[in-house]
């Protein structure tokens, strides 16, 4: 089985309303979710790019996120999942982090970077070291 060209991960953690750190839930990452599913279905780029929910992305404060990345080659799915996080600059060495997403945001950047591979700059937050 070939590996995707892209995985596309939204960050759907959930925290109270009123917590200081923020949540990507509250953020409406699940409609952003949803909005980069159909997106790639409706492109029919469906064998090419892989979008799943995720776990925190460590940028609370800029949700709701998503991390659009460049799979490795290797399999590690077979370490810890602390590891794995804490080795992910390793495993997406080709990743991007967009942060404070709408829905409306979801064409263009499928658009620019799943299609023409360029990242969408105007909706790209840093990743923290």
């Amino acid at each position: 089985m070939d590996s995707p060209q892209y995985r596309v991960f939204v960050c759907t953690k959930k925290r109270p309303v009123d917590d200081p750190e923020g949540c990507c839930c509250n953020a409406g990452a699940l409609n952003i979710y949803q909005a980069f599913a159909n997106e790639v279905e409706r492109l029919q780029l469906g064998d090419r790019i892989k979008v799943r929910k995720s776990g925190c992305l460590d940028q609370c404060e800029s949700g709701a996120v998503a991390m659009i990345c460049q799979p490795a080659r290797r399999d590690f799915g077979w370490l810890p999942t602390k590891i794995r996080i804490k080795l992910r600059k390793l495993l997406f060495p080709q990743r991007h982090l967009y942060g404070n997403l709408t829905v409306e945001d979801v064409q263009a950047i499928a658009q620019s970077h799943l299609i023409k591979g360029k990242p969408l700059q105007r909706c790209q937050i840093s990743p923290r070291s």
